[in-house]
C-alpha cells in the first residue's frame, strides 16, 4: 500500500556522529526511560518516565512514579509537572510553548537526575486537506470501504533544511505501518508548493482524519530514526530494552524530549 509514499516519511540517513546510549542487553539493573513532549498548542505537553524490562521480557514498561519534574524556558519561565496517572506528568499550570524558544528539563528520580534542551523550531501551517477516490484501491480494497485518500497541501519553506514528524489519525486512532506511528522525515524531497501529497493511509466514507505535523530538530530526526530501526528488529517501540539509540537526555536515561512547533488539520471523508 503507497510504498513510495514512505521513502517521503521514513527517509533513512546513512552517517551521523550524535550521541548514543549503549546498552548492555544482558545488563541486570533496568533503564531509566523518559519520553517527553513541549509544543506551540495548549494541551499537548506531557513527560513520561518508565523503568525498561529485560531485553527478552514482553509487556508494558512499569511506570515511574514520584519523579520531580520540571521545564524552564531560556526567559527563566519554570513549570512545574504534576504525576496525572503512574508515570504520566502533565504542567500544573497549562501553558503553550513559543516558536525560537528553547526549554530545558529537569527530571528528578529518586537520586539520580536527568536534564535535556531543545529549541522549538517553526512548522508551517497547512493551506488545507481535501479527499479524492483512488480507483484501483476502489476495485480492489485491501480494506472493505476504505479507498479515500487524504491529500495534503502545505507550503514548505525552502531557504532552510527542515525535518518533520508526521503522525496519522483515523477516527481519533493512530494509524501505525508495521508498528511504526510516527514517520521521520527531512524536506530534501518536498518543494515549496506541496500540492495532492496523499497520506500513506486510506479512509472509508465518514470516517475522520486527522494529519499533525511536528517540526523536529535534526537530533530528534534521528531518534525517530532509531525508534524506526527498533521496531523493525524486536517488533515494538519499546519492547524489550533497545541498544544504541540517540539521545538528547544527560545522566543515562534513554528515550528523548521533544520540543515542536505542531501544526494539525483533519477532515471528515464525504462524497
Amino acid at each position: 500500500m503507497k510504498n513510495i509514499l514512505f521513502i517521503l516519511f521514513c527517509t533513512i540517513a546513512l552517517f551521523s556522529c550524535e550521541k548514543t546510549v549503549e546498552l548492555d542487553l544482558e545488563q541486570t539493573q533496568p533503564a531509566t526511560i523518559i519520553e517527553g513532549l513541549v509544543t506551540d498548542q495548549p494541551g499537548r505537553q506531557y513527560i513520561r518516565i518508565s523503568r525498561s524490562a529485560g531485553f527478552y521480557s514482553n509487556g508494558q514498561n512499569p511506570p515511574v512514579s514520584g519523579a520531580a519534574v520540571t521545564v524552564e524556558d531560556d526567559e527563566g519561565n519554570a513549570y512545574s509537572f504534576v504525576e496525572q496517572r503512574p508515570g504520566y506528568y502533565v504542567p500544573q499550570t497549562p501553558f503553550s510553548g513559543k516558536v525560537g524558544a528553547t526549554y530545558t528539563l529537569t527530571a528528578r528520580v529518586g537520586e539520580d537526575l536527568y536534564t535535556a534542551s531543545e529549541i522549538m523550531n517553526y512548522v508551517p501551517p497547512f493551506d488545507s486537506l481535501r479527499i479524492r477516490i483512488d480507483a484501483e484501491e476502489q476495485a480492489d480494497p485491501e480494506d472493505e470501504g476504505r479507498f479515500y485518500e487524504v491529500l495534503v497541501y502545505i507550503k514548505e519553506p525552502q531557504a532552510t533544511v527542515d525535518y518533520y514528524l508526521a503522525k496519522f489519525y483515523r477516527n481519533d486512532t493512530i494509524m501505525n505501518w508495521d508498528g511504526t506511528w510516527a514517520f521521520a522525515y527531512d524536506d530534501l524531497l518536498l518543494s515549496e508548493d506541496i500540492s495532492n501529497l496523499p497520506v500513506p493511509f486510506y479512509y472509508a466514507k465518514d470516517d475522520v482524519a486527522r494529519v499533525e505535523m511536528y517540526a523536529i530538530t535534526r537530533e530528534c530526526y534521528k531518534y525517530y530514526l532509531d525508534l524506526t530501526n527498533n521496531v523493525n528488529n524486536d517488533g515494538g517501540m519499546f519492547s524489550g530494552q533497545p541498544a544504541n539509540l540517540r539521545t538528547n537526555i544527560e545522566g543515562g536515561a534513554i528515550g528523548y524530549f521533544q520540543v515542536s512547533g505542531l501544526a494539525a488539520s483533519e477532515i471528515r471523508v464525504a462524497d
